[in-house]
């Protein structure tokens, strides 16, 4: 899906050069792509993020909502600017249009099966805002250092080589603990381990 005919066409005729890929359909719009048949027997569907009227990331939205097993990979001249927004809406992949086209081709392809493509060059700046997305969501209460040793502690590491590890006292991770399972409301190990992962707090 993309407002220019010129880049439609490029992509049609490159796209079917691979026997893997049938293309079925193309658009100029999100809306037109919205009420297009065509785009509830695709299997994949190539996204341009700046179309007219509705962006290719709330199109993104309202097509993943109406078919999610729909694939919806954005073909985007821009970078990590709308990375997130993009996965956020529900996208299921990311490619640049300065990739070389045996990597949109492949991009397709691998949707196709399930496998979310993602240019090599955003990689590290998705994992490094998710990282940060992860800190941010961290409640109060449960420091870095907590969640280590819960993480220890989900390892079976007791509390004396827990100590070793941080460089403090056995006294203070025993400390460490009686407040971590006061935070989460259980009396032991065990139950905070359970807890930890049912709150999503270690993984």
């Amino acid at each position: 899906m993309d407002d220019h005919p010129v880049v439609r066409e490029g992509l049609r005729r490159l796209l079917a050069l691979d026997k893997r890929v049938q293309v079925i359909g193309e658009a100029a719009s999100a809306e037109e792509a919205l009420e297009a048949p065509e785009v509830a027997a695709a299997q994949v569907v190539l996204m341009d993020i700046r179309l007219p009227g509705i962006s290719g990331i709330e199109a993104t939205r309202q097509i993943k909502a109406k078919l999610p097993g729909l694939r919806v990979v954005i073909l985007s001249a821009f970078g990590e600017e709308y990375l997130m927004e993009a996965i956020k809406a529900g996208a299921d992949g990311y490619v640049l249009k300065t990739s070389p086209l045996s990597d949109l081709v492949r991009a397709v392809v691998q949707a196709a099966e399930g496998e979310p493509p993602l240019d090599s060059s955003l990689t590290g700046r998705l994992f490094g805002q998710v990282a940060e997305l992860a800190r941010a969501s961290r409640p109060p209460g449960l420091s870095e250092r907590k969640v280590k040793i819960l993480r220890m502690v989900a390892g079976g590491t007791p509390s004396k080589e827990i100590a070793h590890q941080l460089s403090v006292s056995e006294a203070t991770v025993k400390r460490e603990l009686r407040t971590i399972f006061d935070y989460l409301g259980v009396g032991g190990r065990a139950q905070a381990v359970a807890e930890a992962f049912s709150r999503r707090l270690l993984s």
